[in-house]
C-alpha cells in the first residue's frame, strides 16, 4: 500500500525557498509492472515494492537530485537519458533533457524519452508519479534513505540493480574510511548542542530519524531535536530559547532568508545564545542529499562543531 506521508526531500520545488518548498513533497513509492518480462529481474526496491528491472537498464531517468549525483559518481552519467529541472551536480546533469519540477515532473517527457528504468525516492516524488509510470508500463525503483548508513546501503544497492556492484562497493569503502576519520577526530570531545534551521517562520528543523541529525551525531553534536516527534517537525521558538543551542545551522542556498546579521534583531533569535555568540553558519545543501555527497557534508559539520584550530 501506498502512503501520503510529508517528507523534507533533497530537491527545490516551488515555493519560498528551497527549504520551505520541499516540505509540500510527499511519498512516493516503486510499483511493479503487471507480469514478469522475460528480459526482467523481479526486485524488491528500498520501500519494499517489487520491481520488473531491465537486467541491463540502459536508459535511466533520475526523479531525484541525490540519485542523479549518485549516478554520475558510480560512473553512470552516460545512461542517464533525463533527470529534474534542480539536478544541478554534477555540472553536466544540467546538460541532460529536463522532465520537469521533483513534485510534479512531466510524464509526458519522461515517456518521450523511453527510458528502461525510472529512479525515485520517498523523499522527492508523489505517489502518482509511480502510478501513472505504472499505468504506462515504464518501471520506477525506488531508493530511501534516513540515515548515513542508508544512503551507503542505497549507494550499493543501486550499484547490483545497473551493474556496477563493484564500483559501489570500492566507493562506499572510501566513503567509510571518511566517515570514521571524522569520528575518530571528534571522538572524546564536547558535544555541542545544534539546531539545524530548515526554514525559520515557521521554524521546522530536523527529527531525530532524519539523515541531517544522523549527521550532526556523527560530527560530534547533539541534535536539540533529537526527542522531537517526527522527521521534520515545527518547533516553537519558545522551546528553541528553552533547548538554546550553541550552534545553528541552516541549509546554504539562494533563496535562504533573511540573511543571517538579520536574526540578531529578530524577536526570540536575538535571546538565543547562539545568535548572541555568532555561532550560526551556512552549510551546504548537500547535508539534505542522500547521497555520496552527504558525507562531505559531515566533513563541514565536524569542521563547524569542531574546527581543527581549536582543538587542544
Amino acid at each position: 500500500m501506498l502512503h501520503d506521508v510529508a517528507h523534507y526531500p533533497q530537491s527545490r520545488c516551488s515555493g519560498p525557498s528551497a527549504s520551505a518548498r520541499t516540505l509540500v513533497s510527499v511519498l512516493v513509492a516503486s510499483v511493479a509492472l503487471p507480469g514478469v518480462l522475460p528480459w526482467a529481474r523481479l526486485l524488491t526496491d528500498e520501500t519494499g515494492r517489487r520491481v520488473d528491472v531491465p537486467s541491463h537498464p540502459d536508459r535511466l531517468v533520475s526523479l531525484a537530485p541525490s540519485i542523479t549525483e549518485t549516478l554520475y559518481a558510480l560512473g553512470l552519467g552516460d545512461r542517464l537519458v533525463g533527470d529534474t529541472d534542480y539536478c544541478d551536480y554534477p555540472p553536466e546533469a544540467k546538460q541532460k533533457p529536463h522532465v520537469g519540477a521533483v513534485l510534479n515532473p512531466s510524464i509526458e517527457r519522461i515517456v518521450a524519452l523511453k527510458p528502461d528504468l525510472v529512479l525515485g525516492s520517498p523523499e522527492a516524488n508523489r505517489r502518482e508519479t509511480a502510478d501513472q509510470l505504472d499505468r504506462l508500463g515504464i518501471p520506477v525503483y525506488g531508493l530511501a534513505a534516513h540515515s548515513v548508513d542508508d544512503t551507503l546501503r542505497s549507494i550499493e544497492d543501486l550499484g547490483q540493480v545497473l551493474d556496477r556492484g563493484t564500483e559501489a562497493r570500492a566507493l562506499v569503502e572510501t566513503l567509510r574510511g571518511r566517515i570514521e576519520a571524522v569520528q575518530k577526530r571528534v571522538a572524546g570531545l564536547p558535544r555541542p548542542k545544534v539546531l539545524f534551521v530548515v526554514w525559520y517562520r515557521p521554524l521546522i528543523t530536523a527529527g531525530p530519524h532524519s539523515f541531517v541529525a544522523d549527521v550532526i551525531q556523527r560530527a560530534g553534536g547533539v541534535s536539540i531535536s533529537e526527542d522531537v516527534q517526527g522527521e521534520w517537525p515545527r518547533l516553537a521558538l519558545e522551546e528553541v530559547l528553552h533547548r538554546d543551542p550553541d550552534i545553528i545551522l541552516f541549509p546554504r542556498s539562494e533563496s535562504f532568508s533573511p540573511a543571517l546579521d538579520e536574526f540578531e534583531r529578530l524577536p526570540g533569535w536575538k535571546e538565543l545564545h547562539a545568535v548572541k555568540n555568532h555561532r550560526m553558519y551556512l552549510v551546504s545543501e548537500t547535508i539534505i542529499h542522500p547521497s555520496p555527497r552527504l558525507i562531505d557534508a559531515l566533513e563541514e559539520v565536524a569542521r563547524i562543531l569542531h574546527p581543527p584550530e581549536a582543538r587542544p
